[in-house]
């Protein structure tokens, strides 16, 4: 009796499709093109708070009111960005192997030390990390696509030496240290003075992420500031992106709201043999806890560029709808992209075919034991 208590539980049991998470940007802002991102499939938008310069609470006053137009409800998530420094304003740099940077604090000094036949880019926040920072430690940016090994470090600044990269250094890069102790504060002065202003302009978000956290006091304590800050709760996401973090995964889920699987730096942190497997295990353990999970980056990054859309893209968003996630977040994809809409349309589309393909499948195993038994047995 418990046997076919089980088999018509699990045949009779609602697939949802996880639906799509659109970061909000240059090239998806506008009410016009916010509405057509709803109507498109979008169901959650992301404020990428790590670009201080951009009109975040306009744009969440802009997702509230699309959402009302369309009669549509949508999640609003602020994506802290922590006390990780990204490049200050500069000329884009193309760089070759072997090519040597000075990373200088402009909030130390206004102009960088002399160093030749070294480029000057300006990090702000630098400072406070080179006590974590020694000599042959690793620096990524832009998700790894540029590596550099750290030759010396003074005062205020280092000297850095590319070791590969095939795409140029730009405006608001963050910077990722794979071989140093995560020396980032979750919550900064300016998510502080923004949060503020969201309270006093009563354009609230639903949900806050935060970033590069690797324990669950880091959860608990940026629930407190986020309470303290906005005057009352709103759910908070934890994002894996750190190695500690992955260790800590039952407890974060556990104090946590939901998660999000930053594919990016949390490749970066636990290598890319073992991504699809964390990934797995912590999309289930989320499942497991009632908690929200969230998979992102480069997800139809290719599709974004040319229109065509990848096998890789396509089996990526077939294993997110396989694994049950909540939804996917599309970040470059909508915010520097000239088809944003079509990006969000073709990821709601096939999240809601395979969907449907693996509840069909599951429902006629289910009914159907025999069938997925091999031959023989």
């Amino acid at each position: 009796m418990k046997i076919e208590s089980n088999i018509e539980s699990l045949a009779t049991e609602h697939w949802k499709a996880p639906t799509v998470m659109a970061t909000v940007g240059p090239t998806l802002e506008k009410p016009d093109d916010l509405r057509r991102a709803i109507e498109a499939g979008a169901r959650w938008f992301r404020l990428p708070c790590g670009y201080r310069d951009r009109p975040h609470i306009d744009n969440a006053r802009a997702v509230r009111l699309a959402a009302a137009q369309v009669g549509i409800p949508v999640d609003l998530l602020l994506d802290l960005p922590s006390s990780r420094p990204r490049t200050g304003v500069m000329q884009e740099l193309r760089l070759a192997t072997g090519d040597r940077v000075l990373f200088w604090d402009p909030e130390v000094s206004p102009n960088a030390p002399a160093q030749p036949q070294a480029s000057p880019v300006p990090l702000p926040g630098l400072a406070q990390l080179l006590k974590q920072v020694k000599p042959r430690h690793r620096m990524w940016f832009c998700d790894g696509r540029l590596s550099f090994i750290v030759e010396s470090t003074a005062e205020s600044s280092l000297v850095a030496r590319m070791e590969e990269g095939m795409i140029p250094l730009k405006s608001s890069n963050s910077i990722f240290l794979p071989d140093s102790p995560s020396p980032f504060a979750t919550i900064t002065p300016q998510d502080h003075e923004l949060l503020s202003m969201m309270a006093q302009d009563g354009v609230l978000p639903d949900w806050v992420a935060l970033s590069l956290i690797d324990s669950p006091e880091d959860v608990t304590a940026g629930r407190k500031a986020v309470r303290e800050l906005l005057g009352r709760d709103v759910r908070i996401m934890a994002k894996f992106e750190t190695a500690f973090a992955v260790q800590s995964a039952r407890q974060i889920i556990g104090e946590a709201d939901g998660i999000m699987v930053a594919r990016g730096d949390l490749g970066l942190a636990i290598g890319y043999l073992r991504l699809p497997e964390v990934q797995e295990r912590l999309v289930k353990a989320a499942r497991r806890a009632g908690k929200v999970a969230i998979v992102a980056t480069q997800v139809l990054e290719m599709f974004a560029q040319t229109g065509i859309p990848q096998r890789a893209e396509l089996s990526d968003l077939s294993l997110v709808a396989r694994q049950r996630a909540d939804a996917v977040m599309l970040g470059k994809e909508t915010v520097f992209s000239p088809r944003p809409i079509e990006c969000i349309h073709l990821a709601q589309e096939v999240l809601a075919h395979e969907t449907r393909r693996f509840e069909k499948s599951a429902r006629s195993s289910a009914t159907n034991p025999a069938k997925t038994r091999p031959a023989g047995k």
